[in-house]
């Protein structure tokens, strides 16, 4: 384990240049959970909550300090991730991992959820059956020996079992290897008259000398010599990016309830993995009971080192925004107070516009000419209800602002919300602008991203995904936003997460390129809307490219800086009314504040600039107690 980071800057080694965290995967190991159904064993998964102090501080700092009201300094627990299913055992091992920063001087909680699947698929947590959580410090985990530690997990009978927490230092990798596997001989756990089922599981030596599950194959049915499929594993995750780490890779015998029979295991690292491929090396003797019972073959074994985001970026890759509105009429008139579309004649956004404000912000730092096309769908224009017609008088509009401009004057073009919710045209003008900007571009070093607004259930589900794996294979994603209180239970279907995605041809997807998110679950946090919604987009980007062959620009050579001009800043975000201090007295500035919990939407409230002036604000839809609001002055 590396040591901790001091503050202080004494001593041989420049530590103020080190990061004062560190960098910790977990993961979990559940022990004698109770059963949650009668006649079966369960199928149990578990949900990963962070409170983080470091981040609740670093908020309050930027809140502009004690001039500001503060009602509400908890740390709020945030979902950072769900491991996978393990079908009929009440001992999983899950192969899933979450990535934090370990902070030695914070108190940063991290509580387990578990539940048994219900309705397989499902993200809805209310479609499962709730086990029980427990909760335990980061720092206990790290501070354990081996930094592990056990907790029980508390359900509404008392204890439902332990879950085992495991933390240890990430190190940097960049590797990958694409692995075959195969079984040879294997011994026979099914008798005379069958055959075994086997798959193969790899588990890592942790530093104490216990073993730690990392990947599983799929199961080959009836056969003692199985030839696995290739599968593309990250060094980091199989080793920690340790070549020389002990791996044990142990073939199981497949059982519909879960009590998997040992068929026999090896143990090896990777650095022979990879040397004996093709040679008499790479066929390894498996032990049973201290016998040889067939052999592991390794097929394949193929390192490359995985470019990131930051190099493509760096060679000049551009990234380009799309934005897709619905205006079909379950969102209400944009005249009537409390719909979706209102525009309050006060400046304070509806969710469309803090949703296009919140992600275009962002994405339109990588975009060189920040010009972007804005698509309406579901109106009715002259008559004809259009599923795919052009916001504004031009094709593209300038960077977030023009965005915001050309949603508000959309109303002001005679427009009737209408309906059906359709994103199949949507989808394949996305798809049909990202492919065409790739082929304009040197080396097709360009990717675009499409945000969807919608309030609704989409009406042609099945074209929807169809469109959705054939653009799978082009250089694009899509981020749609669910606006409102809807049940937004059945788009989550197009989020690759529960699995692949596959056309009504049967035909699977390249690649999961859908992320969905309610807007309602990050209403008064910008941040973490942002962060939801855009987190899976390098990966997303890489994953394109290397499917692609397509190799990172060398690195552009720095500018002459005193030619360099400061572009034009774009500040769209929330406002506030100021009551005391006009507008246009300079540059826009922006803060902060917590909503004391007793305020719902809809309450107006004052509160006290940096410069002591007063602003006047209403808390917004879907702000919950205690959340955060950014005001600008």
């Amino acid at each position: 384990m590396a040591s901790l980071v001091s503050t202080s800057q004494q001593g041989p080694v420049p530590l103020q240049q080190q990061p004062d965290f560190m960098e910790v995967e977990v993961s979990l190991h559940c022990r004698g959970l109770k059963k949650m159904d009668l006649m079966s064993n369960s199928d149990p998964f578990c949900v990963v909550y962070l409170s983080d102090p470091a981040k609740q501080r670093q908020q309050q700092q930027q809140r502009s300090g004690p001039a500001l009201l503060n009602f509400n300094n908890s740390s709020r627990a945030v979902e950072i991730g769900r491991t996978e299913v393990v079908y009929d055992t009440q001992d999983p091992d899950f192969t899933a991992t979450f990535k934090m920063q370990y902070h030695f001087e914070e108190n940063q909680m991290l509580t387990v959820k578990v539940y048994d699947e219900d309705k397989k698929g499902s993200k809805n947590l209310n479609d499962h059956d709730y086990a029980g959580c427990a909760t335990v410090s980061l720092g206990e985990v790290m501070g354990s020996n081996g930094n592990t530690t056990a907790k029980k997990v508390l359900g509404g009978n008392g204890n439902q079992g332990i879950v085992a927490i495991r933390a240890e230092e990430v190190t940097a990798c960049q590797d990958q290897i694409n692995l075959q596997l195969a079984g040879a001989n294997l011994k026979n756990k099914d008798g005379w008259f069958g055959k075994s089922d086997p798959f193969v599981t790899v588990s890592r030596m942790n530093e104490d000398g216990t073993w730690s599950l990392v990947w599983k194959s799929e199961v080959v049915m009836d056969n003692l010599s199985p030839k696995f499929k290739p599968s593309v594993i990250q060094v980091q995750k199989l080793c920690n990016g340790d070549y020389q780490r002990p791996l044990k890779f142990e073939f199981l015998d497949w059982d519909s309830d879960g009590s998997h029979d040992h068929m026999g295991f090896c143990e090896t690292n990777l650095a022979s993995i990879i040397a004996g491929v093709g040679k008499p090396e790479g066929r390894m003797p498996v032990q049973y009971k201290n016998k040889t019972h067939g052999a592991l073959v390794i097929m394949k074994a193929d390192v490359s080192q995985v470019p990131t985001l930051t190099q493509f970026l760096s060679g000049g890759m551009q990234m380009s925004l799309m934005v897709a509105v619905d205006f079909t009429g379950s969102n209400g008139s944009p005249m009537v107070p409390g719909t979706l579309h209102y525009l309050d004649p006060r400046g304070f956004p509806n969710q469309y516009q803090s949703a296009i404000g919140t992600i275009g912000s962002i994405l339109q730092e990588y975009d060189s000419d920040k010009k972007f096309p804005i698509w309406g769908f579901g109106a009715r224009l002259n008559g004809v209800v259009n599923h795919c017609f052009q916001i504004g008088p031009e094709p593209e509009v300038q960077g977030v602002r023009g965005l915001l401009e050309a949603y508000r004057g959309v109303f002001a073009q005679g427009i009737t919300m209408s309906g059906p919710t359709l994103f199949s045209s949507i989808l394949a003008s996305a798809k049909q602008r990202s492919e065409q900007l790739a082929r304009s571009t040197p080396n097709q070093q360009s990717y675009s991203v499409l945000l969807i607004l919608t309030d609704g259930i989409i009406n042609d589900m099945k074209q929807t995904i169809d469109t959705l794996v054939e653009a799978s294979d082009s250089p694009l994603s899509v981020i749609i936003v669910g606006v409102g209180s809807a049940d937004f239970s059945a788009m989550e279907a197009l989020d690759g997460d529960g699995g692949v995605l596959k056309s009504s041809k049967f035909k699977p997807a390249k690649r999961d390129i859908v992320q969905f998110v309610p807007f309602s679950k990050f209403a008064a946090s910008p941040s973490r809307l942002a962060g939801e919604t855009l987190a899976e987009i390098p990966h997303q980007v890489v994953q394109y490219m290397m499917s692609k062959k397509i190799k990172p620009m060398p690195a552009a050579p720095p500018p002459d800086y005193s030619t360099m001009v400061p572009p034009e800043e774009d500040t769209s975000t929330v406002q506030g009314s100021d009551t005391s201090a006009g507008k246009g007295d300079g540059a826009p500035q922006f803060f902060e504040v917590s909503i004391p919990p007793s305020a719902t939407p809809g309450t107006q409230m004052s509160v006290k600039s940096p410069e002591g002036h007063d602003i006047a604000f209403i808390v917004p839809t879907g702000c919950p107690p205690g959340g955060i609001v950014r005001l600008q002055y």
